[in-house]
């Protein structure tokens, strides 16, 4: 909701086109069902709804969206890009491809995972008087041997279905998409009992659904945003939060650009680092669920995935994860950056050390070092002092929206925590407790923060998990 407060879509509009997602309901490799609700429920949404709720906020103000007929060509000379239609062009000078796995301008260098062929067999399914109340809002996941499926509730009475295989892999039956879908759902036992009862609203269709990266997301006069930069496996709806991330990015982008000139280098480099990381961040992710499923099943389909994910993410075989493979719903959105580092052990060891202590007397950390490098502030991208140490290389300033700079300096000379809370709340806008005792066990697992007498078991390089 806040998106939508962000550009000004009217609450009644967003809410006309979205339905509940309350929870997620997962069967993975072999598990017992995990079901989980939401404290905070999300929303589910069909595309083409929430693109005529959202684009004319931008055609408002004064964007030239292309979406009625297909683009011939996209071209770019000293006046600047030119979008040729079906009947007519459309120019300007700043292209935003958000055109999805078309990829207008993004396909020229697309990079694609080609041993993980996925196609997406997708099709609804309808049941008269709605479905059962503990499955109405959730998300339904399931791995099987050769593949995977989950559905989504789009109303109180119509689900899509949508089972993941490799075409390489799967029979394939091109003139009934229906039965080849019924077929792959017989191997997902719990989804499939699910849909018991409910009847097809319309024929199937089966989609691309491989995985891509991109050369590069950003460039003199143009962005790549969302499926077009780059795409994902949808695990637990993923791939919804990276798309609206990198739109939001984009506009902050192109903001800073068109009203900073001197800004564009940092912005773009920004813009692309961060579409990179993500999608590193993405995959890495996944590699616990794919090999847990290797495990289970030892199938191709799995095998392949899981050495895949492991090279696009720089993670080598073998390589030991923080914890046994938990369900989508437990894990971390990846795309907060340096919330990430929540997520990490040596983090986690200076949370259980600052509660266990009677009194902390922290100091500035050995290697702490104050940078300049870039972040968003409101709508645009700035210049501002990160902090750096031996194991925080890439800098950090803001962890669950605390602000490291003003944390370090609240903690110097207190003894305690609630000290730190207090002069830290003083010193500026206050953070809710739960996010500033996350960003303190940030501040010293990394080093930032210094506790007399205390190291984390490892400060070598931790693993997202």
């Amino acid at each position: 909701m806040r998106l939508f407060g962000m550009v000004g879509a009217d609450d009644s509009l967003a809410r006309s086109v979205l339905f509940p997602n309350g929870g997620n309901t997962v069967w993975w490799a072999g598990r017992p069902e995990r079901s989980e609700s939401f404290d905070d429920p999300g929303f589910h949404a069909e595309r083409s709804a929430l693109e005529n709720a959202l684009i004319p906020q931008a055609e408002a103000h004064g964007a030239a969206v292309g979406r009625t007929a297909p683009i011939r060509a996209a071209s770019r000379d000293e006046r600047g890009w030119t979008l040729e239609w079906a009947d007519g062009e459309t120019r300007g000078s700043w292209l935003v491809d958000a055109s999805g796995r078309a990829g207008v301008l993004a396909r020229r260098t697309r990079i694609e995972d080609r041993p993980t062929g996925t196609l997406a067999l997708v099709g609804r399914w309808r049941r008269a008087g709605g479905w059962d109340e503990a499955d109405r809002t959730h998300t339904l996941i399931e791995s099987y041997a050769d593949g995977w499926a989950w559905s989504v509730p789009i109303s109180d009475e119509v689900r899509c279905v949508t089972a993941m295989v490799d075409p390489r892999e799967t029979e394939l039956d091109r003139g009934d998409l229906d039965a080849m879908l019924r077929r792959e759902l017989a191997k997902a036992p719990n989804l499939g009992a699910r849909l018991e009862g409910a009847v097809t609203q319309d024929d199937a269709k089966a989609c691309p659904a491989s995985l891509y990266t991109n050369e590069a997301f950003a460039g003199d006069g143009y962005l790549l945003v969302g499926d077009a930069g780059s795409f994902i496996d949808p695990l637990s709806s993923y791939g919804v939060k990276k798309a609206l991330a990198s739109g939001w990015l984009a506009a902050v982008t192109l903001n800073t650009i068109l009203t900073d000139e001197s800004m564009k280098s940092t912005a773009l480099e920004f813009f692309d680092a961060r579409e990179k990381e993500v999608y590193r961040r993405y995959r890495e992710l996944s590699i616990p669920f794919f090999e847990e499923a290797t495990g289970e099943y030892g199938t191709p389909f799995w095998e392949l995935r899981a050495e895949a994910a492991r090279r696009a993410s720089g993670v080598d075989k073998g390589a030991t994860f923080e914890g046994a493979p938990v369900d989508p719903a437990d894990r971390v959105d990846p795309s907060g950056d340096a919330d990430a580092l929540t997520t990490h052990r040596d983090v986690r060891e200076a949370y259980e050390e600052l509660r266990n202590r009677p009194d902390i007397s922290l100091s500035p950390g050995d290697s702490l070092e104050r940078v300049d490098l870039p972040l968003i502030s409101d709508n645009r991208i700035v210049l501002d002092t990160h902090l750096r140490s031996a194991t925080a290389g890439d800098g950090a300033r803001f962890v669950r929206n605390v602000d490291l700079l003003r944390l370090i300096d609240a903690a110097e000379g207190k003894d305690q925590v609630p000290d730190v809370y207090e002069a830290y709340n003083r010193g500026g806008p206050a953070a809710e407790l739960p996010d500033f005792l996350a960003a303190l066990a940030v501040a010293v697992g990394k080093g930032f923060l210094e506790l007399p007498d205390w190291r984390p078991t490892s400060w070598s390089r931790t693993i997202y998990g």
